[in-house]
């Protein structure tokens, strides 16, 4: 599973691969300073992070010249961003968290689509100069994918006198994840 997760977010640097956190061929952007003076979140109102977000989608569906099923569905972020969005309400009145008010007012939501917000660590210090990376893109398979082509399997189990064990090998064939169209990812750090 963690052989996978690599591969899936960050790539084999043995193969020379990329994966959905640090793909060469997306956008790259850096998130505007908000009133507080600084990019994140935790210095942010929600409606600074509400703009964060759909200022990403907005630029990831213009991308893709505003194509209906290419309108970004799916948002990476770092736990410490994720954890603050889901327990940080809207107001210190409000019942709503950060994570509600986003997931009701963005703009792929609001477009008639679903908007997924997930947590990775692989996120955390992914970005330009080790920042924090957001990554935006369609989960669907007409844009990225990547193929479990001989799913994991025990080969074969082995005596190990010298350790007094059994070794097993596991064997599998993967591809690396690929991105058929550069404009449906991004990244803001």
């Amino acid at each position: 599973d963690k052989h996978m997760d690599a591969n899936v977010y960050v790539g084999l640097t043995d193969y020379g691969t990329t994966g959905l956190v640090n793909n060469p061929d997306a956008t790259e952007t850096t998130a505007a300073n908000g009133a507080a003076g600084t990019a994140t979140w935790a210095t942010k109102t929600p409606e600074e992070i509400l703009k964060d977000v759909n200022d990403a989608l907005a630029a990831g569906w213009a991308a893709n010249e505003y194509d209906e099923t290419a309108i970004p569905n799916h948002i990476l972020i770092p736990y410490e961003q994720y954890l603050y969005i889901m327990t940080t309400k809207v107001t210190e009145l409000a019942t709503e968290t950060i994570y509600d008010f986003l997931m009701k007012n963005n703009a792929a939501t609001k477009a008639g689509g679903d908007l997924f917000i997930g947590a990775t660590r692989w996120c955390k210090g992914a970005g330009t100069g080790s920042k924090d990376r957001m990554v935006v893109y369609n989960n669907d398979r007409r844009f990225v994918k990547m193929d479990e082509l001989v799913p994991l399997s025990r080969i074969m189990s082995a005596p190990n006198v010298a350790n007094v064990c059994y070794d097993t090998a596991y064997m599998s064939n993967i591809s690396e994840v690929q991105i058929f169209y550069p404009t449906s990812i991004s990244y803001v750090d």
